[in-house]
């Protein structure tokens, strides 16, 4: 099984498991949860949908105590590589076609795959198509999709439920590009109080942006049990999935196109433009620093501290004082650091280079040939290392032309004391044989 893989499987058991790892149970409630998770059909992350029995829940609970995100990691089968029925980019196919037009009907979407030769004929059946459909909730020919109800409702205490989101801010000059850029700006925000524990601008709507946020505010206001975002490839991404995963986060997505769902952060965002962003200032703000400045001063002094009509008169940052208790501070840096870091197994070749993300990277030249673990920063992609015990040595993305100008120095060999010749020499021993044999014909 890749990594890829095993990765998404330790994903999905972290998912089913969810606020389990996180919330403080009494007697009997790890018994309750546990049994309702069994009683459900989850969908895999290769489409399948099975149920989970209670043994291997409470396997994958304990694991996740002793060991961590590290302790959901699926062992590798010795079985994998088996050829299915229906291929994977196939079957994502079918389901891509039947959101395009959820007229289609399943022997349509089969005669199209053969018309088109993405299938031979006879290479799967119709039936096989309506299973995929089916596991999808996709088996009627048309999909009906319901209004979902709205209800008020709130987390229960400070810190059990975050709202996370970005909005588009003002253009600014971006000296990487050279040009004016428009602010990305990213914020989380409490449901149950509505403080902002952090917010900040960027030039780019990636995870990187999205982690950088998530850091400044688990630092300041500990560490959420679970953060509602929507499904932007800046929050969906591997990178934001594994670090909530090691830090105990449950990430929980909105529904496409559904902006009601996060109603509290979308009015924060009304209140930030018509309280900041309406009213800057461009030609004093020039840099994001200067923007950044402003958001953090109006977010501490005045949107935090001022009294809110959702809140009874009280302030946000009043509502959180008083959830002091209940809420996950950073007890451990360490736990922090490790869950901003991932890693990925590479094999170094012969010229001391492995392959990461795209580029290539020198790796030091005692490790030629191995296969070694390659550690990077979530925050700065581009900081790889790698670990010999206790000490980490930093790679770098490989230079072709300095290299070319580098003195290459073998392995120095060790100096051997003087010995005395052997005296054995293959040539003089044949003629001294010959001239015997010769002065023995004589006689």
């Amino acid at each position: 099984m890749s990594e890829e893989r095993r990765k998404n499987e330790a994903l999905f058991r972290y998912a089913v498991l969810g606020d389990l790892v996180t919330r403080e149970l009494s007697r009997g409630e790890l018994g309750r949860g546990l049994s309702e998770r069994a009683a459900k059909v989850w969908r895999c992350p290769d489409g399948r949908e099975r149920r989970i029995a209670v043994k291997t829940l409470q396997e994958w609970l304990y694991r996740y105590k002793h060991h961590g995100f590290d302790g959901l990691l699926p062992a590798v089968r010795r079985d994998c590589g088996r050829t299915r029925v229906l291929r994977a980019e196939i079957e994502e196919l079918i389901l891509k076609m039947k959101y395009e037009d959820p007229g289609r009907s399943a022997p349509l979407i089969h005669r199209e795959l053969e018309l088109t030769g993405r299938l031979r004929r006879g290479e799967v059946s119709t039936s096989t198509i309506r299973r995929v459909l089916r596991r999808a909730g996709l088996s009627g020919p048309r999909m009906e999709v319901e209004r979902p109800a709205r209800l008020r409702w709130q987390a229960s205490c400070c810190g059990e439920l975050w709202q996370g989101d970005a909005l588009h801010g003002p253009s600014l000059f971006d000296p990487a590009s050279g040009r004016a850029v428009r602010v990305k700006i990213f914020a989380l925000l409490d449901d149950r109080s509505r403080l902002v524990p952090y917010v900040r601008g960027d030039f780019h709507e990636t995870q990187t942006e999205f982690l950088r946020v998530l850091l400044g505010a688990v630092l300041r206001r500990g560490i959420p049990r679970a953060i509602l975002l929507d499904n932007h490839g800046s929050f969906t991404g591997s990178d934001v999935t594994v670090a909530a995963a090691k830090l105990g986060v449950r990430l929980v997505f909105a529904r496409p196109h559904d902006g009601p769902s996060k109603g509290k952060i979308e009015r924060w965002w009304r209140t930030l433009r018509a309280h900041v962003l309406d009213r800057l200032d461009l030609t004093r703000v020039t840099t994001l620093d200067d923007l950044n400045m402003r958001l953090s001063a109006w977010v501490e002094t005045e949107y935090n501290t001022r009294p809110h009509a959702g809140l009874g008169g009280r302030t946000p940052l009043e509502v959180w004082e008083e959830d002091a208790e209940a809420i996950r501070w950073v007890d451990d840096p360490a736990q922090v650091e490790a869950a901003f870091t991932d890693k990925l197994t590479r094999q170094v070749r012969a010229d001391s280079t492995c392959q990461v993300h795209g580029c290539t990277y020198e790796v030091p030249p005692e490790l030629r040939g191995r296969s070694v673990e390659i550690h990077y920063s979530l925050l700065h992609p581009g900081r790889l290392w790698v670990e010999d015990g206790r000490t980490r040595i930093p790679i770098r993305e490989v230079d072709p032309e300095a290299n070319a100008r580098r003195a290459r120095q073998g392995k120095p060999s060790e100096k051997k004391e003087d010995s005395p010749p052997t005296g054995l020499n293959p040539v003089e021993e044949i003629l001294r044989r010959l001239t015997q044999k010769k002065k023995g014909e004589e006689r």
